[in-house]
């Protein structure tokens, strides 16, 4: 999965961790997804605490993935409670 040029090698592997508890192994993780395939952020986040390699990783880090230039990957809902991945999905935006 090629990654925007403009991330820092660790937000780059954030990214991916993401996409991997978002989208391709979310029943590997404690982490339930509603019918539009959100997760709370809250949730995500307190996993990323219990992770040696993902201590470091806070909202702004992930905010600044799913901000990260290129093609979106992850979307946070408008009350900023919420993240899901954008891969298979097609948005309003992305589509008009």
């Amino acid at each position: 999965m090629p990654e925007s040029p403009d991330l820092a090698p660790r937000l780059v592997k954030l990214s991916k961790f993401l996409m991997l508890l978002l989208y391709h192994r979310p029943a590997r993780f404690p982490i339930p997804l509603d019918e539009e395939g959100y997760a709370s952020l809250d949730e995500v986040l307190h996993i990323l605490k219990g992770l040696p390699n993902f201590r470091w990783a806070g909202r702004r880090d992930v905010e600044a993935v799913v901000n990260a230039p290129g093609r979106r990957r992850f979307e946070i809902d408008a009350a900023g409670q919420r993240i899901r991945a954008l891969r298979g999905r097609e948005t309003a935006e992305t589509t008009e």
